[in-house]
C-alpha cells in the first residue's frame, strides 16, 4: 500500500480538519519519514513481514482479562502438569513398545535418549523465547518475529500436527486399547455384538468418537475446570509410570537385551525419528505462555522442568519394557500389559491396562486444549478467519475450540494411527529447526549499511543472516539424505562436502554477524529498518545484557546443533512420509497465498503503537516536548505544531510497518 497517498507537503497544521490526538500526530509524523526513506514500500503483500517485537510487548503491558484476552491464571505446576500430561501417554503406553517391536529392539531406550537429546537442545531455544514472547502461538509467534508471516503460517502448519492431529492419533490409539482391554482382560467374546459394533472394520474406531467427544464438552467448559482434570490425571498417570517402571525393573532378564541392535543403528536413528512424539508437551507448555502468571519466570521453570521430567521417565520406561520381554513378542500396541502377563504377573498386567485406558484421554484433552489458542493468535493476525480469534465472557475460545474438536474427531474415526506417526513426527521436527533458527535471527543481527540511499541494497545486507540459515537447513538435509541412503564413497565423500560447509556457516555466523545489544536486533525490536538509530525505544527494557531472562547457553551452537539432529531425523523417514509432509506444507502455504496474504493485520494495515516512546517523539520534532500534552489534540495545540513546521497529516490512518 501507499504509505505517502495521505500527506499533503507545505500546509500548516492550523488548516488540519481532524482533531487527533497530538500523539498520534507524533506517531504518524515518525512514520511518514519512514516512508519517505525507504520508497520499496508498495501494495504488494510481503509473505516475509515481520512481526515487530514492541506489538507483543505492548500486547503483554497492556494484557487484560476480557475482549477477546485471555487470563493469566497458570503456575508453573499448572504448566509443568500440562507438559508432562500431555507427553507421558503417548510416549510410554503408545511408542514404547511399538519402536522396540518395529525399529530398534533393545536398544529403544538408547532410541528415546537421542530424540530426547534434540528436544533438550531445542527445548533450551524454546525456553529463552518463550519468555521473551510470552503469548499464544509457541513457534509460530516465535516465527512471525523472526522470520515472517509466510514462514510462521508454514510452523502453525506444523504446530497443527503437534496439536490437532497428534490428538486424533491418540485418540484412535485409545480405542483400539480399549477394544483390546475388553477381549484380553474383561473376557468379551471377540465374536459377540459388542466387539463387532466397537470394532467394525474398515479403519474405523467408534471408541475414538468418545474420548473425543468428552474432551470437547469439558474443553467448551472452561480451561479452569480442564486444568483441574489435567493436573490430577497428570499426578495419577505418573504415579502408575513409575509402578510400571519399577515392576519393570523387579522383572527384568539380561538375555532380552540380545541382540542388543537387530535392525542396525539405522533402526535406533529410525526408531528415534518415531519416538519424537513422545517429547511434544513442552511446545504445548510455550501455547499456553498467553495464559501464564509472570510468564518470564514461570515459561523457563515449566520447560525445562517437563523436558527433565518426561526425558528421564520415557527411557527407563523403554529400558523396563524391553528388559521384561523379548522384543519379539512386545506388543506394538500395549506393551506393558503384554509384557506383565508374559512374566505371569496378571495383576500388574490389569493395573497397567486400566490405568493405561483410564488415564491416556488426557493427552488428547491437552492437545485440543492447545489447537484453539494456536488459532486465536492466526486470527488475530488476520491469517485465520475471525471466528477462531473470539474470546466469550469467561474467556474461553469457544467457537475455535468446537471447530478444532470436530476435525479431531473425524481424523481420530478414520484415519488408524500408523498412517499419522511419521507425519506428525516430521512435522513436529521442522517446528523445531525453525524455532532453533528463531534464536540465532534474534540474537545476532546482519552488518548494517553505512547509508540508506539505495534501499535494496539495504534489504539484501539485512536478509543475510536469514539467507545463511536456509542454507544450513537445506544442507543438513541434503547430507542427512546422502548419508541415509548411499553408502558408497562418493556418498561419503559428498556428505563430507556439507558438513564442511555446515561448518563454515557455522563460523560465519559466529564471527562475522555482530551480536544484538537489545534482544531481536535493532530491526526487529522496532519493525522497520529505518527506525534502527532510535530502535532501542521500542524494546529499551529487553536488553542482551542483565536483562534477567533466560538465555540459551552457546548460540549459535547449541541452536546448530538441534537443527541438525533434527533434520538427520526427518531423513530417517521413508520416501512416502517425506512426500506427504511437502504435500501437506505446500497445501498450508497455499492457504497462506489464498486467504491469508489477503487478510493479515501486517499487510493489510499494520500495528498500532498505544505507547509511543518520548524519544521517537524528540527525533520527529527535534527538540523536547513535555509528555504530558501529549493527549491534547492537534487542534489545542496548532501553535506548537506551527512553530515546529510540522506538515498536515490525516491522523485518522493506521500505523504502518
Amino acid at each position: 500500500m501507499d504509505r505517502m497517498s495521505d500527506y499533503d507537503n507545505g500546509d500548516s497544521v492550523t488548516n488540519k480538519a481532524s482533531s487527533g490526538t497530538l500523539k498520534e500526530y507524533f506517531m504518524e509524523e515518525h512514520y511518514r519519514k519512514i516512508a519517505e526513506e525507504n520508497p520499496q514500500a508498495d501494495n504488494t503483500s510481503n509473505p516475509f513481514l515481520q512481526k515487530p517485537l514492541w506489538v507483543i510487548t505492548q500486547a503483554e503491558a497492556t494484557h487484560s482479562p476480557g475482549d477477546n484476552e485471555m487470563e493469566r491464571h497458570l503456575t508453573v505446576f499448572d504448566l509443568v502438569s500440562v507438559g508432562v500430561g500431555g507427553t507421558i501417554g503417548s510416549g510410554v503406553f503408545v511408542l514404547c513398545g511399538f519402536i522396540a517391536h518395529k525399529y530398534s529392539g533393545p536398544a529403544a531406550p538408547l532410541s528415546f535418549a537421542i530424540s530426547g537429546l534434540s528436544a533438550c537442545l531445542s527445548g533450551l531455544c524454546y525456553a529463552e523465547l518463550s519468555c521473551h514472547i510470552p503469548s499464544a502461538g509457541s513457534s509460530y509467534a516465535y516465527v512471525y518475529a523472526s522470520m515472517g508471516e509466510l514462514p510462521a503460517v508454514i510452523a502453525a502448519a506444523c504446530l497443527t500436527l503437534e496439536y490437532l492431529v497428534s490428538s486424533s492419533a491418540v485418540a484412535r490409539s485409545w480405542g483400539d486399547k480399549v477394544v483390546e482391554w475388553l477381549k484380553n482382560e474383561i473376557n468379551v467374546d471377540s465374536d459377540g455384538l459388542l466387539v463387532q459394533i466397537l470394532e467394525p472394520g474398515y479403519g474405523l474406531s467408534p471408541m475414538s468418537l468418545l474420548v473425543c467427544g468428552g474432551s470437547v464438552i469439558l474443553l467448551l467448559k472452561g480451561v479452569k475446570e480442564s486444568k483441574e482434570v489435567t493436573n490430577v490425571i497428570t499426578f495419577t498417570k505418573v504415579m502408575l509410570v513409575l509402578f510400571m517402571i519399577v515392576g519393570g525393573f523387579f522383572l527384568l532378564q539380561t538375555e532380552n537385551f540380545h541382540p542388543i541392535m537387530p535392525m542396525g543403528f539405522s533402526g535406533v536413528l529410525r526408531g528415534a525419528t518415531s519416538s519424537f512424539f513422545g517429547y511434544i508437551g513442552y511446545d504445548e507448555v510455550c501455547c499456553f505462555a498467553g495464559e501464564a502468571i509472570d510468564p518470564k519466570v514461570t515459561m523457563p521453570k515449566a520447560v525445562l522442568s517437563t523436558l527433565v521430567i518426561v526425558t528421564i521417565l520415557h527411557t527407563l520406561a523403554a529400558l523396563a519394557l524391553v528388559g521384561m520381554q523379548p522384543y519379539g513378542l512386545i506388543s506394538e500396541t500395549s506393551g506393558f500389559p503384554s509384557a506383565f502377563e508374559y512374566n505371569g504377573v496378571e495383576w500388574a498386567a490389569q493395573v497397567a491396562a486400566a490405568g493405561e485406558v483410564l488415564t491416556l484421554p488426557v493427552v488428547v484433552l491437552i492437545g485440543l486444549m492447545a489447537q484453539p489458542r494456536l488459532g486465536h493468535a492466526l486470527a488475530r493476525d488476520g491469517l485465520l478467519p475471525p471466528l477462531f480469534g473470539e474470546v466469550d465472557d469467561r474467556g474461553n475460545i469457544t467457537k475455535g475450540g468446537f471447530v478444532a474438536g470436530l476435525i479431531m474427531t473425524i481424523i481420530a474415526f478414520v484415519v488408524p494411527f500408523t498412517y499419522m506417526d511419521d507425519l506428525i513426527s516430521s512435522g513436529i521436527l521442522v517446528a523445531f529447526c525453525m524455532t532453533d533458527c528463531a534464536v540465532i535471527l534474534m540474537r545476532f543481527e546482519s552488518p548494517l549499511p553505512t547509508t540508506h540511499n539505495h534501499s535494496s541494497s539495504f534489504y539484501v545486507r539485512k536478509q543475510s543472516l536469514e539467507s545463511l540459515l536456509w542454507c544450513y537447513n537445506g544442507l543438513c538435509f541434503a547430507a542427512a539424505l546422502i548419508l541415509n541412503n548411499f553408502d558408497s564413497y562418493w556418498g561419503l565423500g559428498a556428505a563430507s562436502v556439507c558438513g564442511m560447509l555446515l561448518i563454515g556457516i557455522g563460523l560465519l555466523i559466529s564471527y562475522n554477524f555482530s551480536k544484538s545489544t537489545v534482544y531481536g536486533g535493532r530491526s526487529r525490536s522496532a519493525g522497520s529498518s529505518n527506525v534502527l538509530d532510535n530502535s532501542a525505544h521500542f524494546h529499551s527494557k529487553d536488553t542482551m545484557e542483565g536483562d534477567g531472562y533466560f538465555k540459551t547457553p552457546c548460540v549459535p551452537l547449541i541452536p546448530l546443533m538441534a537443527v541438525s539432529i533434527n533434520w538427520y531425523l526427518i531423513a530417517q523417514l521413508e520416501f512416502f512420509g517425506l512426500v506427504l509432509l511437502a504435500i501437506y506444507l505446500g497445501a498450508a502455504a497455499s492457504f497462506y497465498f489464498w486467504y491469508g496474504a489477503k487478510n493479515s493485520v501486517g499487510n493489510l494495515t499494520g500495528w498500532v503503537l498505544d505507547d509511543f516512546p518520548m524519544d521517537v517523539v524528540n527525533s520527529v520534532t527535534g527538540d523536547g516536548v513535555d509528555e504530558c500534552i501529549l493527549n491534547n489534540t492537534v487542534d489545542d495545540n496548532a501553535l506548537l505544531l506551527n512553530k515546529m513546521s510540522l506538515s498536515r497529516r490525516d491522523v485518522d490512518s493506521r500505523v504502518i510497518t
